[in-house]
């Protein structure tokens, strides 16, 4: 998985599929757990973005809409977005898409726990640092 871009509230990341990652050797198109992968990265780093910093989160949903087989001939991209922070629960939504193709392929709905039990990791952006 690569990051694309991670901005304010959401991020864009992409996947090359490798041969592996098919759901039987004989299948074209992916494994459903690389697209729940993908979307469950895409979802927490669109957390991060929107808190701007990195405290512990926990995922506690992920709800996926395959709307058609994801092929293993081109790579996936995935665009999150954080649309509403609660104290303790963040709301995300992603849309997976082919390259070069119309449409998504699926659409995530996640939420996740704020707050988790862990250690706080300070960053140059939290301590307010110039980047």
């Amino acid at each position: 998985m690569q990051v694309l871009a991670m901005e304010a509230d959401h991020v864009c990341m992409r996947l090359v599929p490798a041969p592996e990652l098919r759901a039987d050797d004989a299948a074209e198109e992916l494994c459903t757990s690389v697209l729940y992968s993908l979307v469950d990265s895409a979802c927490g780093l669109a957390v991060f973005a929107a808190l701007r910093e990195l405290n512990p989160i926990a995922t506690l949903d992920l709800r996926m809409d395959y709307l058609r087989p994801a092929g293993s001939e081109r790579a996936l991209v995935a665009t999150a977005r954080c649309h509403h922070l609660t104290d303790d629960v963040a709301f995300v939504r992603c849309e997976v898409s082919s390259e070069e193709e119309d449409g998504p392929v699926a659409i995530g709905n996640a939420t996740f726990m704020r707050g988790t039990q862990g250690k706080h990791v300070e960053t140059k952006a939290s301590r307010g640092d110039v980047v």
